[in-house]
């Protein structure tokens, strides 16, 4: 009698430490990212694409995000966002390690050390800004702009989008450097 007793102790024993200690195992505490607390929705994958007149003006690609209701953003880990320029559709990239999207405001911040790539044109910054009002993208911090034979440095510079134009302010520095390898190329004949 007793040997049939003992198996269902130790059930009722695992059970009653399994419902005892249960609501304990999902505290804040126990869990990895503190952080996901704090936001409405987490997400692996995202794209995203904003559209204007039939065509597609921006695409996003992150590894992962959050999503908070209150602010309506969207905060990513390593964005990647192409605009759409022209009538011919060329490709303006911009990567960076963290960024943040409202769709509904059509605006984009990405941070830190941001890298934007347009044809044959490399620029980096500190951190970027686009207003889809505007169609402009704001360079802020250590803007360095690299073409083939030019090297442009300045504090900020404004992408018009639309114009497909770059305009660098505060204490602009232009360094040409095919000229520098004529010269010592004249200076060696």
């Amino acid at each position: 009698m007793l040997k049939k007793i003992i198996p269902f102790f130790f059930i009722g024993l695992f059970l009653v430490l399994f419902i005892w200690r249960w609501p304990f195992s999902f505290t804040p505490d126990r869990l990895k990212n503190k952080n996901d607390l704090a936001v409405d929705l987490s997400l692996q994958g995202i794209v995203l694409k904003q559209g204007r007149d039939g065509q597609v003006i921006w695409e996003l690609k992150a590894k992962k995000g959050t999503y908070s209701e209150k602010n309506k953003e969207i905060f990513l880990d390593e964005p990647r966002i192409i605009y759409y320029l022209g009538q011919y559709r060329k490709k303006l990239s911009i990567l960076a390690p963290l960024g943040k999207v409202n769709q509904q405001k059509d605006q984009a911040e990405l941070w830190p050390q941001i890298t934007i790539f347009y044809q044959d044109l490399t620029v980096k910054a500190e951190r970027a800004e686009y207003r889809g009002r505007s169609r402009k993208i704001f360079l802020l911090g250590k803007v360095e702009l690299v073409k083939r034979d030019m090297s442009i440095r300045a504090e900020n510079a404004v992408i018009d989008l639309d114009e497909e134009t770059i305009e660098a302010t505060g204490r602009v520095k232009t360094v040409v450097l095919r000229q520098k390898a004529k010269a010592e190329e004249i200076m060696r004949r």
